[in-house]
């Protein structure tokens, strides 16, 4: 019993006079010191597609789609450093040349404070420059112009296809009809 009494103060006595991991200052600890760390993201917002692959491949939803004013692409991914595993599969998925979303590879100094708004600055955000979307915009208006004027055309030509094999149709009548009116006579000239 004395001796169970002493491994006990021994037990405490080094818990008091180390120093453990809650006691340590976080700010200059590293979040990530993975082996295969890759790099920190690069998002080109000129490239991506807003296919969203990048979204639904993440194991731990580090992805987020921030919506755009555009038809394509109508999404571009943001991603947390804060959550991501740095594993590389958005990378791997994305189906554009170049690729939209890349891992730079190197280093990458993250320090943490240790709160969630600390955390909240390891975002990588893309900023989409106005005159981008603007020009984006425009092309997809002259893209719309021009499929309705193709539409219209279409459509017109359609209308006078249609005619054309109407008016065929009624001179095709017209003349069995006057083949027929002139059959009894010919019958009567050759009789």
């Amino acid at each position: 019993m004395l001796f169970d009494i002493l491994k006990k103060v021994v037990r405490v006595s080094k818990s008091v006079s180390e120093e453990r991991l809650a006691v340590k200052d976080a700010s200059k600890e590293f979040i990530h010191q993975s082996d295969i760390f890759r790099g920190k993201h690069e998002i080109l917002y000129d490239v991506c597609t807003g296919c969203d692959a990048c979204n639904k491949i993440c194991p731990v939803d580090a992805i987020i789609m921030k919506p755009l004013p555009l038809k394509r692409p109508n999404k571009i991914p943001e991603v947390n450093l804060a959550i991501c595993i740095f594993c590389g599969l958005c990378e791997d998925v994305c189906p554009t040349k170049p690729k939209a979303l890349k891992l730079s590879g190197g280093t990458f100094d993250m320090r943490a404070g240790g709160s969630h708004e600390d955390q909240d600055d390891f975002w990588v955000r893309v900023d989409v420059p106005e005159e981008w979307i603007e020009a984006k915009k425009e092309e997809e208006r002259k893209k719309a112009e021009a499929a309705a004027k193709k539409k219209a055309a279409m459509a017109a030509k359609k209308k006078a296809e249609a005619e054309a094999k109407k008016k065929a149709e009624e001179e095709a009548k017209a003349k069995a009809e006057k083949e027929e009116a002139e059959a009894p006579k010919k019958e009567e000239n050759n009789g």
